[in-house]
């Protein structure tokens, strides 16, 4: 998953501060060593008072010689100090300055260019955590009213795709996967995209049409590959399909904070616990999604899997990225496990996870112990 890097002001004036020392450090260098280069530099220092007797001239090929000597002197000491500033500069900001394509591509770390700020790949083994937590909340108990299922549900499609496409589970000593980098894998064998896979069969197995998109959003470069993903969904617009859900489907990373267990079982089986996650679109973007619609969603999805065993589905996540989701009122991020999880466990989860789709698109709830204790009391 990208993660987003958010300042508070009084970080904004830290950074700034440290930069004007660093300028300043760069700019004492620089005189200390232009000083330096002056002062050693004979052709630079006031030439006496002339006296009536002048001294016999050097011979001409002592006065070149003395003239080279100092030349060298002086280019040697100006070279030194655009070594030493140099030097300075690379262990400051991480660029040479004497190399102009290193200086212009330099990206200071608190400029975001918006389209990747929120979505940004930090580190992908650090797990999901919400943002803005209590504003949040608040944004979240002004919703009403519930996810309403399309019209006609007898023609029901899905999107399956995969922004980090090489996402893969645990190694296990039986059945090894050859890693790009650490729990991650282009073999579909082992990563979401054979997940999603599972999950495509188990929805057409109910009856809904499955579009599952195998496009590798990843390379060349993890942390854009949002910008990619989106192309591809604008792809399907500008082609007139339409989705009753688009999923972008993940596996989250393993916290130690997180002390929820990392799996559920369900009929027998060892399933993934899941997680929705929604954005609002607020870090920078000037389009957003209409994220209330999509939480509704989510919400609907996570109460009907947790329907069917208690604590198979987190609470959903709601955090400031966009993650695309306004390409439609109905997308979803759904996390499948974490890092720690094993591949099996991943995809015993589709069964659940297909069943909560289908019974949601078609307006269908499942009987939670409350809701059931609050039929009889009613009765």
């Amino acid at each position: 998953m990208i993660r987003i890097q958010v300042f508070k002001a009084s970080q904004l004036l830290y950074i700034a501060a440290v930069v004007v020392l660093c300028l300043l450090i760069l700019g004492l260098a620089v005189s200390y060593f232009l000083n330096r280069a002056e002062t050693a530099s004979p052709t630079q220092q006031t030439a006496p008072a002339q006296t009536a007797i002048q001294p016999s001239s050097p011979s001409p090929t002592l006065d070149v010689g003395l003239e080279a000597a100092v030349d060298k002197e002086t280019l040697s000491l100006n070279a030194e100090a655009s070594q030493a500033v140099a030097k300075v500069a690379e262990l400051l900001i991480d660029v040479d300055p004497l190399d102009p394509l290193s200086v212009l591509s330099y990206q200071f770390p608190f400029i975001e260019e918006p389209a990747v700020a929120a979505n940004a790949d930090a580190d992908e083994n650090i797990p999901d955590a919400p943002d803005d937590v209590e504003r949040i909340r608040v944004e979240i108990e002004k919703i009403t009213g519930g996810y309403e299922a399309p019209e006609e549900t007898d023609k029901l499609r899905v999107l399956i795709y995969h922004t980090h496409s090489y996402e893969a589970f645990a190694q296990e000593e039986d059945n090894p996967y050859e890693e790009t980098s650490q729990w991650r894998s282009a073999d579909m064998n082992f990563n979401i995209m054979g997940v999603g896979e599972a999950l495509a069969q188990e929805l057409r197995s109910l009856g809904i049409e499955v579009v599952h998109d195998l496009t590798e959003h990843e390379p060349p470069k993890l942390g854009t590959a949002y910008e990619r993903s989106l192309k591809t969904l604008e792809g399907y617009a500008a082609a007139g399909e339409t989705f009753d859900m688009m999923i972008d489907l993940h596996r989250d990373a393993a916290s130690s904070r997180n002390t929820n267990p990392s799996f559920t079982v369900v009929d027998g089986k060892e399933c993934a616990n899941l997680m929705m996650l929604i954005g609002t679109g607020e870090d920078g973007f000037s389009v957003m999604p209409n994220w209330k619609e999509n939480y509704k969603l989510a919400q609907a999805l996570t109460d009907y899997l947790n329907g069917i065993e208690q604590g198979l589905c987190r609470d959903v996540m709601v955090k400031t990225g966009r993650y695309n989701q306004h390409m439609s009122e109905s997308a979803v991020l759904i996390e499948v496990g974490h890092n720690e999880n094993t591949l099996e466990q991943a995809l015993n989860a589709t069964k659940p996870l297909a069943k909560a789709i289908a019974a949601v698109l078609r307006g269908e709830t499942v009987e939670t112990e409350a809701s059931l204790a609050e039929t009889l009391i009613s009765e």
